[in-house]
């Protein structure tokens, strides 16, 4: 009987082990790169002959779009070899295309409206090539996700992701969360299903670029078995260029088996019926990246594409209104192209490896090219506006006119550079009733060379004003030296002390229209410099300093503060401009370094290896930063990212480990608050950087860090640091108050230009908003078509009321692809205008078509 029951347990144990051996794993295969990035021409053929050689072989594919344009040129027989291959075995044979973003960008670091374009010009190129094509599944080999693209890829017909990057982690990773699917949730509630990196899916020892799925080890599979994974998937997309063919076998050779070659849709369809996937409210804090942050040249190329990003919305903006005011023609191809550029200096290789190229033509060489060119298309455009209200008339009368790019009428500071002509002494300003408007003269060399004024335009429109030369003795904000030293300054809504005998910094600023509250912490200073200096093995400070504060510009709308120090032997300058009825305060910061400084948690020249977890860049508690350490704030803090806003869950922002990084970034802005989030202090930053927050310092930003980067290559200074930055104190909560509509008239200020003549209508506004929280994130032309998106930023309320001051054939709610979702039936207004109602869920965004649209 014993020898009966030993056998059946014999029997039973290798039944168990015959059954789990037959448990399949399956494993992404693909390409990943472009003509930009690295794609030999020799790959083409080389994917066509490795498919045919191998009939188990499937690849994803994660190619720029444009390099289809160049193949076509540069190979053309192997690359009708492909579009035949592709047509007919297709994504469901052996080849998917998983991303068809224009320039594979990471996205956290750009604006949602730049992702979107993104996608509609790379689906559009590929699909001029291979009009089969299907795009169901967004999957890419460097961390380039963030938290809202649920939204934007269900819109543009998506139905699967994939959260892995498994062999690229340098740039960062995702959180680990789930087991074979999840549904990945954005903030406004959309939702997609998604293979994550699983919770059980390590960081690899000895590496600071992978996950252990990159393989398909049989540890990796053995442990999602364990973990209760029934459908185990790893991944790899090889670099273009890699001449491996089948990854597993050819490359890896020692791997889990057996093992499925697949194409992400058809794994994703074929499993979805067999697990329960389970909701991840996904937030952007699970986008892990690790930039260096702080690096000079990572900072500049920020600010460009910041910069070129905000141009190129308002000159879309721009043109549109002039298309239904004066019906002028939609400048589409200089658009395209301009976008294009843009798009290109988005591509996550400039922001991973900037100074990877030959010198002048490095990444970040090509991005700096790139938005030069989208800024000079923007900048016709805008131009071209301006000079289709001019007619040149027989007088010697100038009228100004002010467009507001907003869905919300603003009042606030225009400027316009006075004409060559203009020599005299001062001017003044009056609206088109007879009212004079309160202006300034920016005096420069001792003679007129700017006018501010403060104009009030409505949504969306444009009003025009009349500039009359006129002797006028300007009024002046009231600034003293008291007898400490000390500068005061009074606006309508601060009292700000100025202390030269510490560095110029503001040790004092109380917040008239909040009760007198003080904003700075006893004893501490604001917009203080602080780095160390590993070389000299110290931190310094520029409050230990005396500096020289210089009121550079003062009068009845503005004063400008100019506060000169140094730090560690380096010359720096901040110029301090408050408007007297504007809450935010702006600085600027401009350091002119002496050398090249070590700056940062300490140097690596003789020690950096790839492998080592712990890297100085990581450490923004060493770079240089400017501090603010405000009073009564700091408890809770949000961030705003692509389409979304964040609270922060974490306690501080430090990391010095690459397994260990934490979202420390600051897209446009970062709000911290108290407790009950009745009083907050906004930071604005003109490009996407790191910020600090821990409980000794409630908020800072990181200005400069100066060592050994990614690959151990020597991030240096290459002539000045200039960065922006302001501060919005405010009460309430962020939402309440309007933060983000308040950074969106920071980013799109009021444009003005002189003419010698009148428009025919002398104030229009286009589209008016109900709510501060309901942004217009862009409005285009295709055709006789007006495509308005907008974006509920702020408010809880989901109808949102929207007047509409034209005619329109139809008014369709239509979504990315350009599918009508349903007719919207607008409402006359009293005026003859068109009103709609919006059910928009907070952080959502929707279109709208109007067909044959006209101005009233």
């Amino acid at each position: 009987m014993q020898k009966y029951y030993k056998s059946l347990m014999m029997f039973s144990l290798f039944f168990s082990l015959l059954n789990c051996q037959a448990q399949t794993a399956y494993f992404a295969d693909g390409f990943h790169g472009g003509i930009y990035g690295h794609y030999p021409m020799w790959q083409t053929k080389f994917m066509v002959n490795k498919l045919m050689e191998n009939p188990r072989w499937k690849i994803n594919l994660e190619i720029e779009p444009e390099t289809w344009d160049s193949v076509k040129i540069k190979d053309r027989a192997n690359y009708t070899l492909f579009r035949e291959y592709y047509s007919k075995t297709g994504r469901h044979g052996k080849v998917e295309f998983v991303n068809p973003a224009y320039a594979q960008p990471y996205c956290y670091n750009i604006s949602g409206e730049s992702i979107i374009r993104q996608f509609s010009y790379g689906m559009k190129k590929i699909q001029e090539h291979f009009p089969e094509a299907t795009f169901l599944t967004y999957s890419s080999e460097e961390p380039c996700f963030t938290s809202c693209l649920p939204q934007i890829l269900t819109s543009f017909g998506f139905r699967y992701a994939v959260l892995k990057n498994p062999d690229t982690c340098w740039g960062g990773y995702t959180s680990a969360f789930g087991k074979d699917l999840v549904n990945w949730k954005s903030s406004d509630g959309s939702a997609i299903l998604t293979v994550p990196r699983y919770a059980c899916e390590k960081l690899v020892k000895g590496s600071t670029w992978q996950t252990d799925s990159w393989n398909n080890s049989v540890d990796f599979i053995n442990g999602c078995f364990n973990n209760e994974i029934k459908y185990p998937v790893g991944m790899c997309f090889q670099d273009a260029g890699w001449k491996g063919g089948p990854w597993l076998e050819n490359v890896i050779q020692s791997f889990y088996q057996p093992a499925e070659y697949i194409l992400w849709t058809d794994y994703i369809e074929s499993i979805s019926s067999e697990v329960n996937p389970v909701d991840w409210e996904f937030s952007q804090e699970d986008v892990k990246p690790g930039l260096v942050w702080g690096a000079q040249v990572l900072q500049k190329l920020a600010q460009e594409v910041r910069y070129s990003e905000n141009r190129l919305i308002t000159a879309e903006k721009m043109a549109s209104l002039s298309k239904v005011f004066f019906s002028e023609q939609w400048p589409e191809k200089q658009i395209d192209e301009a976008w294009r550029a843009l798009m290109l200096s988005q591509h996550h290789d400039c922001w991973i490896v900037p100074y990877n190229g030959e010198p002048g033509n490095t990444w970040a060489d090509k991005a700096r090219q790139w938005t030069s060119s989208t800024n000079q298309i923007a900048d016709s455009i805008i131009d071209r506006v301006f000079d289709h209200m001019q007619r040149k008339l027989e007088s010697d009368d100038r009228y100004i006119i002010v467009f507001n790019t907003l869905a919300i009428s603003r009042t606030g500071l225009a400027a316009i550079l006075l004409p060559k002509d203009f020599n005299y002494p001062g001017a003044q300003v009056f609206d088109l009733d007879g009212h004079e408007v309160k202006s300034q003269i920016i005096i420069e060399n001792n003679s007129p060379k700017m006018l501010v004024f403060k104009a009030s335009i409505p949504a969306m429109g444009y009003s025009a004003f009349r500039l009359v030369k006129k002797d006028v003795r300007s009024k002046k904000m009231d600034v003293n030296r008291l007898n400490d030293g000390t500068l005061k300054v009074e606006t309508n809504y601060y009292t700000a002390i100025i202390d030269p005998k510490k560095g110029g910094t503001i040790t004092s600023l109380l917040a008239k229209k909040m009760g007198n509250i003080q904003l700075v912490e006893k004893g501490k200073e604001l917009n203080n410099l602080k780095g160390y200096f590993y070389e000299e093995g110290k931190f310094y400070y520029g409050s230990n300093l005396n500096a020289k504060v210089t009121v550079i510009e003062n009068g009845e709308l503005l004063l400008q503060i100019k506060i000169e120090n140094q730090l560690a032997g380096n010359s720096y300058y901040q110029v301090i401009i408050f408007v007297n009825d504007q809450p935010r305060i702006d600085f600027e910061l401009t350091i002119d370094w002496e050398n090249q400084p070590g700056i940062g948690a300490y140097s690596q020249k003789s020690t950096y290896r790839n492998e080592d977890l712990r890297k100085a860049f990581y450490n923004d508690k060493y770079k240089l930063q400017v501090q603010f350490p405000l009073k009564g704030v700091g408890k809770r803090l949000f961030k705003n990212a692509p389409f979304d806003v964040c609270e922060s869950k974490l306690k501080n922002t430090y990391y010095s480990r690459w397994d260990s990084i934490k979202n420390n970034v600051i897209l446009n802005w970062v709000d911290v608050s108290d407790a009950s989030n009745k009083l907050g202090v906004a930071l604005f930053s003109d490009h996407t950087t790191s910020y600090i927050h821990d409980e000794d310092m409630p908020l800072a930003l990181t200005i400069q860090y100066v060592g050994k980067g990614l690959w151990g290559r020597d991030y240096t200074l290459d002539g000045s640091t200039h960065v922006k930055y302001a501060l919005l104190p405010h009460p309430q909560s962020w939402d309440k108050y309007g933060v983000s509509a308040e950074c969106s008239a920071w980013n799109e200020p009021l444009l003005a230009g002189v003419s010698n003549t009148l428009p025919v209508n002398v104030k229009e506004s286009f589209v008016n908003v109900d709510d501060d929280g309901l942004e217009i994130s862009s409005m285009t032309v295709s055709g006789d078509d007006l495509y308005i998106r907008f974006y509920n930023a702020e408010a809880n309320q989901e109808d949102k009321e929207i007047t509409l001051n034209c005619i329109a054939q139809k008014i369709e709610l239509v979504n990315l692809k350009g599918d009508v979702i349903r007719q919207i039936v607008p409402e006359l207004t009293d005026s003859n205008g068109l009103r709609i109602k919006l059910s928009i869920l907070r952080f959502e965004f929707q279109t709208i078509k109007l067909t044959k649209v006209k101005a009233k």
